[in-house]
Parts: structure tokens; sequence; C-alpha cells
């Protein structure tokens, strides 16, 4: 698991509101305060299937994501960055930085290798 964490890309995701750019980033400082609040990641982004609280988690993944580049923004700032009309704009850009954080070739699990200093030596029959 250090492997993976030291592997955490530093990508930027840019979106633009009005006439104002921001970059929203999700490095491991945003990974655990959705983890503090929300006790795992997967319930903070759960926006769809547990539509209770939804909005209020929106603006807490957008804030902590947007932290990292704009220390002075605050929660609320956040919340009237979006409208209706640019939530799904959001929704985007949130899971476009969620998968530039994770490691390159990152598959959920999915046909990964062990890495060669992690396996198990072949014994001989």
């Amino acid at each position: 698991m250090a492997d993976k964490l030291a592997k955490l890309r530093k990508k930027s995701v840019e979106i633009t509101i009005e006439d104002d750019t921001y970059f929203l980033r999700y490095d491991l400082n945003a990974l655990v305060m959705l983890e503090d609040a929300y006790d795992n990641i997967e319930e903070a982004l759960n926006f769809e299937e547990n539509p209770k609280g939804a909005i209020g988690k929106l603006r807490k993944v957008l804030y902590v994501g947007l932290m990292a580049n704009h220390p002075d923004i605050s929660e609320d700032d956040v919340g009237g960055l979006f409208t209706v009309e640019n939530l799904s704009d959001f929704q985007d850009a949130i899971a476009k930085a969620m998968d530039a954080a994770m490691p390159e070739g990152a598959d959920d699990g999915k046909n990964s290798k062990t890495p060669k200093d992690h396996q198990r030596p072949k014994t001989k029959k």
C-alpha cells in the first residue's frame, strides 16, 4: 500500500465558473478530511444512492478538493460557486480529479499483478 500512496499523482483538474478558474485536487490531506467527515471516501462520494445530505456532501467534497490550490477559500465560498445549472460540471470535475489522484495503472484491483519485490519466491519441487 505504501507503494501506491507514494505514487499518488499531484494533478489538478481545472474548472471555470463564470470568468474564474479553479483547480481541484485530491491529495492525501483532502482524502483524510473526507474520511474524517464521512467514515470513508465512498460514502463521501455517494451522491445518487443516498440523496440525504447530497448537496452538503458535494460542497464538502468540492471544498477539500479546492483547498490544496486555493488555501483561502471557505466552505461557504464553495457553496456560492455552484448552482443547479453547473452542478453536473462539478460532479464531472470531481470524478476527473479523483481519477487523477489515483496511482497510475490503478484499476480497482482488477487484473492487478503483485510487484516483483512483493512476490513470494518460487520453490523448486
